[in-house]
């Protein structure tokens, strides 16, 4: 008996076939298009069919006809009526096309095209309507396996992620490089390598200087300056870099999975000056970042909220001065405003910060909010316990894996131990959040405390203001403040923690009369 599928009733002797060959890749692969190539012209050899073109897919996916180059080319040449062989030649059905739309509609426009569709391995009945229902049944056992592969796959990235020692698939961040790490073996005995992401040692330094820089305010052109633009050397790529949590160690929502570049309080700085609210568009514009003004980028104009911009008068008027925005790019009429002397606006701002913010009762209202986000004592501690309870049972798992491994090397005790790592250091960050919160829930701070960190909050601020440093005075703000709405004659600050009603309303009164330069204009 014949180990080949016979050609169908159509597919007389010495009619023109063409033969469609593909493969998926990989070292298991590495010799299937040659191996089918044979098998094709053994059939015809044996069933007298003359054997024109061969169109041939190595190392390429049958879940979708995108990127199929020589498959596309087949269906191409199929379209010139006198080229048209009798049949096409395929080793199953899988070859041709895993997804089962792809399937069934080349195979019906090739069938259309007078061009029948014949493998050589998968057994259809002679008779055309069960010929049909077996056919689409192997059509859909083909997509479903396409389906069962990503699956797999997609659990194997999982398990080998969650190992948190910087195992990862593609390309890492700039300032990572990757190294292969064995890690096992596979069931024929080949060794299991996988890319570990470690810090690259020509670009971690000035990957730590960019962070540093930015926390502090400092401008996107001067960190290209000083990392010599050995990172970036445009400046559009710097936003998607310093939105990135992998800097901290992150890979996805996978904490400690490898070795951070920076701290958390770094990270949290840049992201203060990139998410600037209520008072985001355009407030960390290059050109309000750079201005030598103290309320660029922080100010809206509490007619319009528009963002004001800064400007200094001619040598008739030199006085310095904030103005709307949305006026001045079209026109006076466009917001009723007028402009505001900026070193009046300033002043005023900054004792209200002094009176309002930095005191004792702010830092009282912020601790007590702080509280209120944190659940009682009595339940917090009830979470504890069965995280801990939880740790120590995949503790005891993981124990008792390794014992297996060591008696037996079962491949699936090997899996069942990736899975158990990684259940057990998401049980280990989710133990270490709730010891925070309960920590934080009971911490009392008293007055004199209070006072000293005030009293050292007034003396930062007096040192900035005399070091005459605004950029450095404005970062520095920015951890109390994130806007301001000007008016002529008042403004209305917004801070950076939710406060009580009564306590809001002081700073949305804050008056700028006494000394208010008149506009020029």
């Amino acid at each position: 008996m014949s180990k080949y599928s016979p050609p169908p009733p159509g597919l007389v002797a010495g009619a023109l076939v063409w033969a469609y060959l593909r493969d998926s890749g990989g070292a298991a692969q590495e010799r299937s298009v040659g191996q089918q190539e044979r098998e094709i012209m053994a059939f015809c050899k044996m069933y007298h069919l003359r054997l024109g073109r061969m169109f041939s897919d190595v190392a390429k996916s049958g879940g979708s006809v995108v990127g199929r180059e020589a498959f596309s080319a087949l269906m191409d040449a199929s379209e010139y009526e006198s080229e048209r062989p009798a049949a096409l030649l395929i080793w199953n059905f899988a070859r041709f096309a895993r997804d089962y739309n792809d399937s069934v509609y080349y195979k019906a426009l090739l069938n259309k095209r007078g061009i029948l569709v014949h493998s050589l391995t998968d057994v259809i009945p002679a008779d055309d309507f069960t010929g049909r229902i077996v056919e689409n049944f192997i059509n859909l056992t083909n997509e479903e396996k396409r389906r069962q592969t990503s699956r797999d796959v997609k659990r194997g990235l999982k398990e080998l992620i969650g190992m948190g020692r910087g195992f990862a698939p593609g390309t890492p961040p700039r300032g990572y490089t990757t190294r292969p790490v064995e890690i096992g073996v596979k069931r024929d005995g080949k060794p299991r390598i996988v890319s570990q992401w470690i810090p690259d040692p020509l670009l971690v330094e000035d990957v730590k200087l960019a962070w540093e820089m930015r926390a502090r305010g400092g401008s996107l052109n001067e960190i290209i300056k000083a990392t010599g633009g050995r990172l970036y050397t445009s400046k559009n790529s710097f936003p998607t870099f310093f939105r990135n949590r992998s800097y901290l160690g992150y890979y996805g929502e996978v904490p400690d999975h490898h070795e951070p570049l920076i701290t958390h309080e770094v990270f949290d700085a840049v992201q203060r000056l990139m998410n600037v609210t209520p008072f985001k568009r355009g407030a960390q514009h290059p050109r309000r970042v750079a201005s030598p003004s103290l309320l660029s980028g922080l100010c809206r104009c509490a007619e319009c909220g528009a963002m004001m911009v800064y400007g200094v008068g001619n040598k008739k008027y030199p006085w310095r001065f904030y103005m709307c925005g949305n006026k001045n790019r079209k026109g006076y009429a466009a917001c009723p405003s007028k402009r505001i002397g900026a070193n009046n606006a300033e002043a005023h701002f900054l004792k209200a910060v002094k009176e309002k913010i930095l005191t004792v009762e702010y830092l009282a209202e912020v601790i007590a909010e702080a509280k209120k986000k944190f659940e009682s004592k009595e339940k917090i501690e009830i979470e504890i316990k069965a995280a801990r309870r939880e740790l120590e049972d995949l503790d005891l798992s993981i124990q008792r894996t390794l014992n297996t491994i060591e008696k037996t090397g079962s491949a699936a005790a090997q899996d069942r131990l990736a899975q158990r790592e990684a259940e057990r250091a998401k049980a280990k960050s989710d133990l270490d959040l709730l010891l925070r919160q309960a920590e934080a829930a009971q911490v009392e701070i008293q007055p004199a405390a209070m006072q000293a960190i005030v009293s050292a909050w007034q003396e930062r601020l007096s040192q900035l203001e005399d070091a005459g440093n605004v950029r450095e005075l404005k970062t520095w703000l920015s951890q109390f403040v994130t806007g301001v709405e000007l008016g002529y004659n008042k403004a209305v600050i917004h801070v950076t923690y939710k406060l009580t009603d009564a306590f809001t309303k002081q700073l949305s009164n804050v008056s700028l009369r006494g000394g208010t330069q008149q506009d020029p204009a």
